[in-house]
């Protein structure tokens, strides 16, 4: 039994070595044919993979963002992967497009889910899902890009280089919003829009582009540039339609368009460019204080107002000025080279330009108005107008050329006074119609036409009529149809009247009729024809003044008279400083007896009526000679001679009763025929000459054998016979050759 429990021990180390061996050989065995055991990880270090990554990010069954990278690790402190060669697509809301973020190199931050590369990252916003559907993509290269995988959002604070819709620029910082589609570029934004040949270049503080307005917003300040144009603004709005800019809206706004020939200026509280093709602006709106300058050779033309509208041509695509409306408080002040500045203030103003832009073509005001020529020399004249609508044209170099007002008062200012020359006053006038017209060298005005109630004031003088002409290089003004002009000294209305406003001279035709006041007390004499201390009153076809109203001719049947005493001729010409009446043609006078100082009781009217082909009168002599065949009626007393001199009564400062125009004397000469009738009887005498006293009623008959002849008494002859026309007195005076004769008639026996 010893033996047997040896045996079997024996046998079970055998069977155990037995087992250890195969389990040796079966574990070399597996040992030999298992795999290496990899290293071990880094501290820190949780996963790791080269073979390619992805990261989907859901909500619900939509998936917001999608992360695929080549090579990735996982790490524990801080909780993030590292990614690289990095491609993150943002699906948007709606899914109708995805933003693509490309970098080499990221890392993702797991507790909050945001994505940062430090290096270079390349981002395209706006790929469109459906393959046909047309992309607006938005390109921005930068560095430094945060991205959070909960809201989608894209951020860096470095430079960064972008390019939408037809633009290229830069920025210092921007952040990009899927779930808005709107990019912001932070600050120093430099933006370059090109269309075709022209490039409009965007500069300001900040922007945002929104995609869905088609919108961008340029924050705190912003300059527009293209080419010539350059626009300074604050915040601006640019609306883009189908790539291309369509409007922009600027505040506190100064816009410049520098062209070789010309600079156009405008400026606005908030300003308004449209836009046609190719980046060319075809309209600009101002609003609150707007302001435009357009400057060329032609001069310079300013407007300002509330509200200004420009209207461009777009020729070979530049933009050209074609029209402008002012609107609220408006001034255009155009100051021309040489001559007189023009300002011009309605509430509503429209100008319009020749083709090309650099000259006006025409303004037209809307509403009443004032327009202001301000000389640039002394020696010129200052005008003002005032109207209800104004229509001006303009020839070559911004010159006026005509203009037009309706309901229109105007303001001339005197010449400014020269030694030794009197003061020249301001002229006014006013009318429903204006038209003025300008040389086109000077710019001068040559005329201006007034018409419909037409009404002129110079200092005292005052006129008026249905239409007015003013020549400017002569100052020749035409008054035309029921034409009046007056002053102080007395008033002349025609149908035309021509004045002189240099002299002072005046030409009055067609149914002229003019009163003459009488002049303030003076101590010159008064005369008996002219009697200036008695209204004057004038007709006749045609009648001029000259030398200050001192000459005064009428023509064409005229007729002066003063009361019950008048003159009438073909022509009357009256010379105040000479003292002269000259009167020719069909000579008519007529001259009333005044009473005598002192008479008491009414006193019977007699006239001295005169006839004759010319007459001359001197005041200072107080003469009238007739002459050409003259013929004197005094009542009942009728005198015909060829030349006849009449002599009036001088005024006696110690009579207390002018006995002004009485006649006094009056001598006859050549073939003098003398008739006195009566109811009992007639008087006649003939002789070469005759002196009629009036005080005495004595005639003197004297020369070629004088005769005299009563139809009662007989005739007389004798060398010279003197008659008394208001008694039966005869004195003859025979020569020593000749005896007196004379032929008594007996009175018939009464039975």
């Amino acid at each position: 039994m010893r033996r047997t429990g040896w045996l079997l021990l024996v046998c079970c180390l055998a069977l155990a070595a037995a087992v250890g061996w195969v389990f040796q050989q079966q574990k070399a065995a597996q040992t030999k044919a298992a795999p290496k055991r990899p290293p071990s990880l880094p501290d820190g270090l949780q996963a790791r993979a080269d073979g390619g990554w992805v990261w989907t990010q859901t909500s619900g069954d939509k998936t917001i963002a999608e992360v695929k990278a080549k090579e990735f690790s996982q790490h524990s402190d801080p909780p993030r992967v590292d990614l690289k060669f990095v491609e993150v697509k943002v699906f948007h809301k709606d899914d109708s497009a995805y933003d693509l973020i490309q970098s080499d190199k990221a890392e993702l931050r797991t507790e909050d889910g945001v994505m940062f590369a430090d290096g270079e990252v390349n981002m395209t916003m706006g790929f469109k899902s459906d393959p046909e559907a047309k992309n607006r993509l938005v390109h921005i290269k930068t560095s430094g890009v945060t991205y959070s995988t909960q809201t989608g959002k894209v951020n860096t604070d470095r430079k960064a280089e972008f390019e939408f819709e037809n633009s290229r620029g830069s920025a210092v910082g921007a952040t990009y919003d899927p779930a808005l589609r709107e990019l912001q570029m932070h600050k120093d934004v430099d933006l370059a829009w090109t269309k075709g040949k022209k490039t409009m270049k965007i500069a300001a503080g900040a922007l945002s582009y929104r995609e869905q307005e088609s919108k961008i917003y340029l924050k705190q300040w912003s300059r527009l540039t293209r080419e010539t144009l350059t626009l300074n603004a604050g915040a601006s709005v640019v609306t883009l339609a189908e790539g291309e800019i369509d409007l922009v809206e600027a505040e506190n706004a100064k816009g410049e368009d520098k062209q070789p020939k010309r600079i156009l200026e405008y400026a606005a509280d908030h300003l308004v460019m449209r836009f046609a093709d190719k980046n060319t602006i075809n309209r600009i709106e101002g609003e609150r204080n707007a302001r435009l300058v357009n400057t060329s050779d032609a001069g310079r033309t300013t407007v300002t107002a509330q509200h200004v509208d420009m209207d461009f041509e777009t020729p070979q695509g530049e933009s050209v000025l074609k029209k402008a409306l002012a609107r609220g408080a408006t001034t255009v002040e155009s100051v021309p080279p040489k001559t007189a500045t023009r300002i011009m203030r309605s509430d509503i103003v429209e100008l319009a330009m020749k083709p090309g832009g650099e000259e006006i073509d025409t303004v037209v005001t809307q509403t009443p108005g004032e327009i202001e020529f301000l000389p640039k020399l002394a020696t010129e004249r200052y005008r003002k107008m005032n109207g209800e609508r104004f229509w001006i044209n303009y020839g070559p170099k911004n010159q006026l050329e005509k203009f037009r007002a309706s309901k229109v008062t105007t303001l001339t200012k005197g010449k400014p006074a020269e030694k030794g020359k009197p003061v020249n006053p301001d002229s006014k006038t006013s009318s429903e119609d204006l038209l003025a017209t300008f040389d086109p060298k000077t710019g001068d005005m040559s005329q201006l036409e007034q018409w419909t109630n037409f009404q002129y004031e110079e200092g005292d003088r005052r006129a008026k009529a249905d239409h007015a002409k003013l020549q400017q290089a002569t100052e020749h003004i035409t008054l035309q149809g029921t034409a009046r002009i007056w002053d102080p000294t007395g008033s002349t209305d025609a149908a035309v009247i021509e004045l002189d406003q240099k002299t002072g001279d005046m030409v009055a035709t067609d149914r002229v009729v003019s009163t003459r006041l009488p002049e303030k007390k003076t101590n010159k004499p008064k005369s008996s024809l002219i009697d200036s201390s008695e209204t004057i009153q004038a007709r006749a076809a045609k009648m001029t003044t000259q030398k200050q109203n001192t000459w005064i001719r009428y023509e064409g049947g005229a007729m002066l008279w003063q009361g019950a005493d008048k003159v009438e001729a073909e022509t009357i010409t009256i010379d105040r400083k000479a003292q002269v009446l000259q009167a020719s043609g069909k000579v008519f006078t007529q001259t009333r007896e005044r009473p005598k100082a002192g008479a008491k009781g009414p006193v019977a009217q007699l006239f001295t009526l005169v006839r004759a082909p010319e007459m001359d009168y001197k005041d200072a002599e107080k003469v009238a000679y007739y002459r050409g065949g003259v013929s004197l009626i005094r009542g009942e007393l009728k005198v015909k001679s060829e030349e006849l001199r009449a002599w009036f009564t001088k005024d006696d400062p110690k009579t207390p009763q002018d006995e002004g125009n009485s006649l006094q004397r009056a001598n006859a000469d050549g073939k003098v025929d003398i008739l006195q009738t009566a109811p009992d009887k007639t008087r006649t005498g003939k002789s070469d000459h005759a002196v009629y006293e009036v005080a005495e009623s004595k005639v003197v008959l004297t020369g070629g054998t004088p005769v005299f002849t009563d139809s009662v008494q007989g005739t007389t002859r004798g060398q010279m016979i003197t008659f008394f026309a208001d008694n039966d007195r005869l004195l003859v005076d025979g020569a020593e050759s000749e005896p007196t004769e004379s032929r008594l008639k007996r009175k018939k026996k009464t039975k």
